[in-house]
This record gives C-alpha cells, structure tokens and sequence, in this order.
C-alpha cells in the first residue's frame, strides 16, 4: 500500500477543470492543499501560513505565475517550488528553472504516480539545498572561527617574539677588550635557537648558544628556562659565592638535570664559555653542538674538539671543561645548525670545509657573516639560523 504524502501544499492556479482534476489528484495523495488564483493572497499565504510546498501555475496572465515565483525563490525557508504549465515548451522549462523553480509538472498529469514522484522529487531536491546550505554556514562560522583563531594565535605569537627578543642581549656589546655580536633568524615567530653573554664579577665574561630541538612555543619556552637558569647561577655567584656559572660544564649538567626534571620531552645542544679576562683564556665545554664553534686567528680556522652530549636526553650524561688561550685578534664563531641548511654544498664535510674557507679570512661580526650568507633575503629559513661572534680587541 502506497503510504499518505502528508504535505501542506500551496496551490496558485486558476479554478478550471484541469486545477479540480490537479487538487483531487493532489488530496488522493494525502496532500493538504491550500487552493488560491490571486498572486496577491498567494504570497501572503505563502509567507505566514505553514505549508510545506508550493505548485505555481506559471501560465497565470501578465507573468504573475513568474514574478511569484521569484518572490517565493527569494525565501529563505528554500521550500519546495514546483511549477505546473499546460504548455509543452522547452523555453518555458528553462524559465521556470532559472527563476527558481525546484521541478515542473506538465498538465494535466499522466497519473497520480507522476504527481508523486514530481513532489518527492523536489522535497528530496529542497532538503539537500537546505543541507547544502546549512553545511556552508556551518563551513564558513567555521572558517571566521578558524581566522579568529589564527590572528589570535599570531598575535600571541607576534608578542612572544617581542618578548623573546627582548631576552636578548645587545648586540654588538663590548665587554673589557672583547666584543659580542649575535643574529637570529627564526623559521617561525618564535625561535628555538638562543644566544646570551654577559659579565661575571670583574673579570669573568659568561656566553651561551643553545638549539632547542622543535620550533614554535615550546622550544622558545625552554630558551627562557636558559636565559632564567644563567640568571639565577650568576645571582648565586654574586650573593652567594657559588661559582658554578664559572664551570661551563656544571652548567650543562644543572641544565641536563633541570630539563629532564620538566619533562618535556626537549633537548638541547647548546656551547657554554667562560672569558678569563685577567689572563685571555677561555673555558668551554661543548654539548653536541653542530657545527662546532670555530676559532680563528691569523688566517687559521678550526673547530673546537672535545664534545659531549646534548642537554636534555640522559640522566648520567657528563660534561666536561676545556681550556684554550685566546691570543689578540682572535675570533670565535658559533651556529646553530640551521646555517647547514643554506650552504650549497652535498655533505657537512664540504659544508664543514666551506664554513672554514670562510671565517679563516676574519669576519669580525654577525652582520658579515649575515651578508656572506645572504641571510636577509632569505624568505622562509628551512630552520632557525643563529649566529654568535666573539672577537678581541
């Protein structure tokens, strides 16, 4: 048994023999139907009762069968339109289509079946516009959230480098007979890489470069647990007489600790010195650095040996202090890995060997090295590119 339409639908049709046959047609489908000829009545009918259908006869005179059609498409509720015409005319169709008819009916209908499908057909047609349209909404409040979303997040972003930049330290800055310089170039807003030096006492000058491993917050996060961390041990030198900022190896390993106490799933590769500014050595200790820092004086490059593990990674890791002297002129440079990125060479032995050809000759400053590597017209860096360059005077 074919079950019951049970539809409210508006009819607007003059009342001949062909609109009694169309309406019994309708009712013996289980159809409500609201029978109106005025285009007038019609519309309102259309916009304050409730009905779920509408079958427009689009032959009514002066075009009103079209210009209620297009008042009725205009609505939002995208009810189903229908229009009906005793014309067999493929211009009409195209018409009645373009103004925003759902389906149409040629009258008088072949049989009840015909009526049916006509009507299931454009309440399946409506209802997936209306799902379709609903889908774009929800598409498009999605996507202003999302944009919301994103200027927030690079708004905070934008902060956090502000603030991360204003860790640093100034640069160039000259420290009894030595000058610092640094420059960092990050991948993202936020940088995982780091630079700091500073003054110890009287005689003490203290330096760091550190790599967090990642991008974006969480590794600029751990670079202010460095800058913080320096800070308190060089508090604990002047107030309380520690003097583990002098050992840049029980740096690290206050560092290793720490870090692996937060557990937070980074680590470090980081180089710590100490300046001996009374008799011009230094004391470093490496924590798998790449590439290693590079000491140059009177047209000789070499990295330093002597490396340890990365911070961050092992418990019973162990670091260990070096001592070097730094003669006048001399010249320490020290990268991140992200400068391996840029060099155009095949494998990091002839990236290695480049990096010597060229500080063997002496750059003296981070804004050398940035012109050398071209580093300002570089849109987006493959990774966060630091550079720290040390001299004396």
């Amino acid at each position: 048994m074919t079950r019951p339409l049970h539809h409210r639908l508006l009819l607007v049709q003059h009342r001949d023999d062909l609109h009694r046959q169309l309406r019994e047609a309708l009712e013996a489908l289980g159809v409500i139907v609201l029978s109106i000829d005025d285009s007038t009545e019609a519309l309102r009918c259309f916009r304050e009762d409730d009905i779920d259908i509408v079958m427009i006869d689009i032959d009514l005179p002066d075009c009103q069968g079209i210009t209620l059609l297009d008042d009725m498409a205009a609505d939002p509720r995208e009810l189903p339109l229908i229009c009906v015409s005793r014309r067999e005319s493929l211009a009409d169709v195209l018409s009645a289509v373009r103004h925003g008819a759902t389906d149409y009916l040629m009258l008088p209908p072949e049989s009840a079946d015909v009526i049916r499908h006509a009507i299931n057909r454009a309440v399946e047609r409506c209802e997936l516009k209306r799902e379709n349209l609903a889908y774009r909404h929800k598409l498009e409040a999605a996507n202003r959230e999302l944009l919301e979303s994103l200027t927030h997040l690079q708004q905070d972003q934008q902060a956090g480098k502000h603030v991360q930049q204003l860790l640093l330290p100034d640069t160039p800055k000259d420290i009894e007979g030595y000058q610092f310089c640094h420059f960092i170039l990050p991948s993202l807003y936020l940088s995982g890489d780091f630079v700091d030096y500073f003054l110890v006492g009287d005689d003490r000058a203290v330096f760091f470069v550190a790599d967090v491993s990642g991008h974006g917050a969480s590794s600029a996060f751990v670079t202010v647990f460095l800058k913080n961390l320096f800070a308190r041990k060089r508090s604990d030198y002047l107030h309380r007489g520690s003097t583990a900022i002098l050992s840049p190896a029980k740096m690290l390993a206050i560092a290793n600790r720490e870090l692996l106490e937060m557990g937070i799933g980074k680590h470090v590769t980081m180089c710590v010195g100490v300046f001996d500014l009374n008799c011009d050595q230094l004391c470093y200790a490496v924590a798998g650095h790449l590439p290693a820092p590079v000491l140059a004086c009177d047209g000789q490059a070499e990295f330093l040996p002597e490396h340890d593990m990365p911070v961050g990674l092992f418990s019973d890791a162990a670091f260990t202090d070096h001592m070097i002297c730094f003669p006048s002129g001399a010249v320490l440079t020290l990268f991140s890995d992200g400068i391996l990125e840029v060099l155009q060479r095949d494998s990091l032995k002839e990236k290695e060997e480049a990096l010597l050809a060229l500080l063997s000759v002496g750059q003296r400053s981070s804004s050398e090295l940035v012109t050398a590597f071209d580093l300002n017209n570089i849109g987006d860096a493959p990774d966060d590119i630091a550079i720290l360059v040390i001299s004396r005077l």
